[in-house]
This record gives structure tokens, C-alpha cells and sequence, in this order.
């Protein structure tokens, strides 16, 4: 009993005396670590391995006190340090030169900084390890912060994409040995079923669990890279008609390689499929220079130009323009001044294969001195109907800002608008100012542009 008491006790005065040394803490931060020109997250056991911690340290949120002085990394079991195994730190784009080291056991390094992290940073901490001859499949890092009042500090750093590229994005590695893999087997080549110029790869998995992924090559040089032990397949994409020939390779690093599969060769078809259609705003932007289009891009990858089409229908648009497969917009200087009109945007890819959009809204002209449509149905289903278009031409000598504003025949204000920037129209929905519809009769508009002005009559029909 004295013995468990005694035992209680000791616990109860570490506690004592390493609580102080921890702070919880609003310092958030993502991390990483890779081994140095190989993005799967492999060391060969029995050598040494160049790594890079990374963290993107988030100040926003931290509070007086807990600037960050230093960083320690906990080493795991299965590698170990020796001194002066940092090479380098890295803040933002800026290498840091007058740091120091610390190593406790040989496996915890502690990197203090010549000057304190007070903003949100991006840290990269370059070190040596020496991984033991015996392969570990896990191998998991601990990083910690350590504010300037000495204060580790316990905060949140989840394992993420700290660097900005596309790797290990994890705070564990594997070594593996340093027997070089077999080379995949049944290698297949076989052209898109859907119609692209595209072939697609696919070979046996390598049993070895220390491959790291697979390695594709045509006509003898590299094209691609797949991660993982279990992605057994690849699509060549974009490929001009003809024969070419394929080898695949297994690894485990980038220096530890398996020999070539053996060759297949496989033949690309002539591109037959239209791209995927963009994504046009369905609504026109009105502006000084014209009517302005926009669109989203289409998500197909061999999209060369877009073509700006132009009609009474999407059946009879006209093409009246072309830009390259990285604009997204388009304005046309010169559009109808009278009559209906919408717009059709094409993807063109580069085996002249053509995809359509959904057509924009028709825009109605009847005339460039008057509103229209003159009546109007704000109840209507149909857009050409449905509201009014106030053009800014039928002010005649203006400048300045266009304005409208709607009176029912009693001289009570329904409805008053500014034209938008850029904009040379308003519309009016039949809604009043609380956007409710008003009846049905006559209204009486005012129509300013600067110090001239129109006055006139507008019939809402229900």
C-alpha cells in the first residue's frame, strides 16, 4: 500500500513539473515528410536518406507568448541521427543560416531559429537519418512547436499537403530493402473504347511490398508515373494515330528499379469524340462596347479554340468569332440593333471534333429609342415577354448616369433603378420596390441620362 502511495506521489510531482512545459494552443499547422527526390514516402534500409519536413505554421490565431522559437522532431524507432544532420532551413523562400541544433538519444532534434515565426510561415527543414538494415514498414514522425517562453506548444499539426506539390503529404515512410523489384508482367495496350486518340495501359501487380509505383515508358522515354503498389493501369492521352511501343517499370525509389517489362505495342485511333461542351452564363452583359459573353471552360484536355456563334436560334447561329482554348469570354462590338438574337459557344479540339452549349438567353431588340416590349406580361413564361428593356439611346444628348424611374397614373414611385457600371440598359420585372408585382394598367416612366431626360408609358398586360 506504501509502495502504491509512493508511486502516486511520484507521478503526481512529474506532472507538477512538466504540465508547465506544455501549453495548449490556438497555433494550428499542416505538415509533412519526404524523403528528398522521391515523392512515395520510401527509404532503402541499411542507408542513409536525405529528408524534408514541412510545415505551414499558422499564426492567425496565436496569442502573446507563443511566438514560435523552435521546432522539434521526434525521430521514430527503425532510424536514427548523428550530429549536425540539419542541412538546411528553409522560411518562405529565404534559407536560414545562423540556426542551431540540438540532439537528445538520437532520436529527437531540436532546430532553434535565429528569429521567432510571427506570422503564418511555410517551414521546409532539411536532415540526414540512417535507416537500420532491417526493412520498417512504418515509420512515423512526430513534429512539435516550441514557443519563446519555452512551452511546447500542443496544438493541432495534421499531416497535409504543407509544400504545395503533390506527394507523401503524411508524417510516415516506409524503408524497404534493397533488393531491386521484379518488373510488372502481362502488359496490355488497348485504344480508347469511347473514341479518343487515347491508349490504354494495364499490367499485373508486382507482389512486393515495398514497391512504390510504376514507371511508364513509350518508345523508350518516360510519359508517366503511377504511385502505388496496387495502380496497375495508365492512359496515354492525346496521341497521334500511329503505332507505338511500351515498357513498364516497378520501383521502389527512384534509384532502386526494376528491369523493363517486356515490350508491347499498341496503335492510337484517329480522335472521333467532341470534347466536353463549356458552360455558358446564360445571361448577357450589356456594356458601352457591346454585348460580353462568358463561359466556363470545357474540361476536356485537347481543347485547341472557342467558337462564338450568333442567331435568331441556336439552329441558325453563325459563327462570327473564334479566341484561343484559354479565354473565356468574348465581346461583340457590333451586335444587331434590331431584332431577337442569342449566342452558341463551341469547343474545338485539335482533330477539328466540335461540342456545343446550351444556348445564352435571347436578347430582344426592337428598337434603340424605345422600351420594349411595349406591353409587357411579367407573369409570363416566356423571357421575350416576361419584362421590359429600358435602352440607354432613348435619351437623346445625355451623359452621366442612366436612370429610370416608374410612377402609376396617381404619380406614386413603383420602381427606380440605376443602370449598373458598364451597363447601357435597365430592366423591369413588373415587381415594385418590395418586390411585389404591380397591376396590371398603365405606368408612366421617367428615363435620365445626366441632365437630359425622356418621359413615356409602359402597359403591363397579366
Amino acid at each position: 500500500m506504501k509502495a502504491k502511495i509512493r508511486l502516486i506521489s511520484f507521478v503526481f510531482v512529474c506532472l507538477m513539473f512538466f504540465l508547465p512545459m506544455l501549453s495548449y494552443s490556438a497555433v494550428e499547422s499542416v505538415g509533412e515528410i519526404n524523403a528528398k527526390d522521391n515523392s512515395a514516402g520510401t527509404i532503402i534500409a541499411g542507408s542513409s536518406a536525405d529528408l524534408i519536413l514541412s510545415l505551414t505554421i499558422d499564426m492567425s490565431q496565436a496569442e502573446p507568448g507563443e511566438e514560435i522559437e523552435s521546432i522539434r522532431i521526434s525521430i521514430p524507432n527503425g532510424l536514427t541521427v548523428k550530429s549536425k544532420t540539419i542541412k538546411s532551413v528553409t522560411i518562405g523562400d529565404n534559407k536560414i543560416q545562423n540556426y542551431t541544433e540540438s540532439i537528445q538519444d538520437n532520436n529527437l532534434v531540436i532546430v532553434t531559429l535565429p528569429t521567432v515565426i510571427t506570422m503564418t510561415s511555410r517551414v521546409a527543414i532539411e536532415f540526414t537519418v540512417e535507416a537500420s538494415p532491417v526493412p520498417v514498414p512504418q515509420l512515423t514522425f512526430i513534429a512539435g512547436l516550441i514557443a519563446i517562453n519555452q512551452r511546447l506548444l500542443i496544438a493541432s499539426i495534421k499531416p497535409g499537403n504543407a509544400d504545395g506539390r503533390v506527394n507523401n503529404d503524411s508524417f510516415t515512410l516506409k524503408s524497404v530493402s534493397a533488393t531491386k523489384p521484379l518488373p510488372p508482367s502481362d502488359l496490355k495496350v488497348q485504344p480508347d473504347p469511347s473514341g479518343e486518340n487515347d491508349l490504354i495501359l494495364s499490367w499485373s501487380k508486382v507482389d512486393d511490398t515495398g514497391v512504390s509505383g510504376y514507371l511508364i515508358y513509350r518508345d523508350g522515354e518516360q510519359v508517366g508515373n503511377v504511385t502505388g503498389v496496387d495502380q496497375t493501369s495508365y492512359v496515354d492521352k492525346d496521341l497521334k494515330p500511329g503505332s507505338y511501343i511500351y515498357t513498364v517499370m516497378s520501383y521502389k525509389t527512384t534509384a532502386l528499379r526494376s528491369d523493363q517489362s517486356s515490350s508491347v505495342s499498341g496503335t492510337a485511333p484517329v480522335d472521333t469524340k467532341a470534347p466536353n461542351p463549356p458552360i455558358v452564363n446564360p445571361e448577357l452583359k450589356v456594356l458601352d462596347k457591346g454585348i460580353e459573353i462568358d463561359w466556363e471552360l470545357s474540361t476536356s484536355s485537347d481543347v485547341i479554340k472557342y467558337i462564338i456563334s450568333r442567331g435568331a436560334s441556336a439552329g441558325s447561329a453563325t459563327k462570327i468569332a473564334e479566341v484561343d482554348s484559354t479565354k473565356n469570354t468574348y465581346l461583340d462590338t457590333k451586335p444587331p440593333e434590331t431584332g431577337s438574337y442569342l449566342y452558341v459557344v463551341s469547343a474545338v479540339d485539335d482533330a477539328g471534333n466540335e461540342s456545343k452549349s446550351s444556348p445564352t438567353q435571347t436578347r430582344h431588340v426592337v428598337s434603340g429609342d424605345k422600351p420594349q416590349p411595349n406591353p409587357f406580361t411579367p407573369l409570363s413564361t416566356d423571357s421575350r415577354f416576361n419584362q421590359i428593356t429600358f435602352p440607354i439611346t432613348m435619351v437623346k444628348g445625355g451623359e452621366g448616369t442612366f436612370a429610370i424611374k416608374i410612377y402609376d397614373l396617381e404619380g406614386s414611385p413603383v420602381f427606380e433603378k440605376e443602370a449598373d457600371s458598364g451597363s447601357r440598359e435597365i430592366k423591369w420585372n413588373g415587381k415594385d420596390m418590395s418586390d411585389k408585382y404591380v397591376s396590371s394598367g398603365i405606368y408612366i416612366y421617367q428615363a435620365t441620362l445626366g441632365d437630359k431626360y425622356k418621359i413615356g408609358s409602359v402597359i403591363i398586360a397579366k
